[in-house]
């Protein structure tokens, strides 16, 4: 049981405060960049699915959780 929950955050929005804009969906089984990221949420939004990712680059991620935690619609 996986329940470990640090932020909640739409994926719409958390793409928004990136600024990453819609493109062409990819499935990215580890993710290495932001670009990874955006095209691996298209890939699987399109499908109406859920998808866990492996995110390889350290500072990358620490990054997009920093935006992610210091968005406004994140309780």
């Amino acid at each position: 049981v996986n329940a470990c929950v640090d932020v909640v955050l739409s994926g719409v929005k958390l793409l928004q405060a990136l600024g990453l804009s819609p493109g062409n969906g990819k499935d990215h089984s580890v993710l290495h960049s932001r670009n990874d990221l955006e095209e691996t949420f298209i890939h699987f939004m399109g499908k109406g699915a859920a998808a866990e990712r492996f995110f390889s680059d350290k500072e990358t991620f620490h990054d997009i959780a920093q935006v992610a935690s210091e968005s406004p619609e994140s309780p």
